[in-house]
């Protein structure tokens, strides 16, 4: 009788391979790539628009799926060794991405897009990285980032732009109804007791 070397299947479950076990950390690296990239395409300037809004809608892409596979495949563990950093990354990528519409002078001037740079460097050092600081530049910058490419090109930003958001927060509702309703409202909440001399 030949005997099967395979687990059983309860174990089989339990085993995660090393591609499921590091694609949270893939993608949140290759956010921070897709974000140098970016910036480093203000050298072409707004010749590299298309690009930029491709890459920039993948690096949105890459920040739904990392915390996907994160929660499904390291299931207890639910952070990945660069999922720590996520926020710090998610900051880096926006930066990246209003530096590039700055630098090009894509709607907003130079001095603007880089005082928001700098202002939020400042204000991320002095408060030492605190999750809340790096999570109101984020959302400020994000929210720029949208008003920015619907006021640079309304076509693109009807056609492409628009619609892939929306098929990102439909895709990750119970995430976004997470973050807006419970994770943001307490993790300012807690912020202000902090404050409250």
């Amino acid at each position: 009788m030949i005997r099967n070397n395979r687990p059983s299947p309860a174990v089989e479950s339990r085993i995660i391979s090393p591609l499921k076990e590091n694609l949270a950390d893939f993608l949140t690296l290759s956010r921070a790539i897709i974000g140098l990239t970016i910036l480093s395409l203000s050298f072409i300037g707004k010749d590299a628009y298309i690009a930029v809004v491709i890459l920039a809608l993948i690096g949105g892409a890459t920040d739904i799926f990392d915390g996907k596979s994160a929660r499904r495949y390291l299931r207890e563990n639910r952070q990945s060794r660069l999922g720590k950093y996520d926020v710090e990354i998610d900051n880096l990528f926006v930066l990246c991405v209003i530096a590039y519409l700055s630098f090009s002078e894509i709607v907003i001037p130079k001095v603007a897009g880089l005082g928001w740079i700098g202002l939020a460097l400042m204000a991320i050092v002095l408060s030492k990285g605190r999750a809340q600081i790096l999570i109101l530049f984020e959302t400020a910058g994000v929210i720029a980032l949208l008003i920015i490419t619907g006021l640079y090109n309304s076509k693109i930003f009807a056609l492409i732009i628009a619609p892939t958001v929306i098929a990102g927060v439909l895709i990750n509702y119970k995430r976004v109804l997470y973050l807006v309703f419970d994770y943001w409202p307490k993790l300012y909440s807690n912020w202000q007791r902090n404050i409250k001399p």
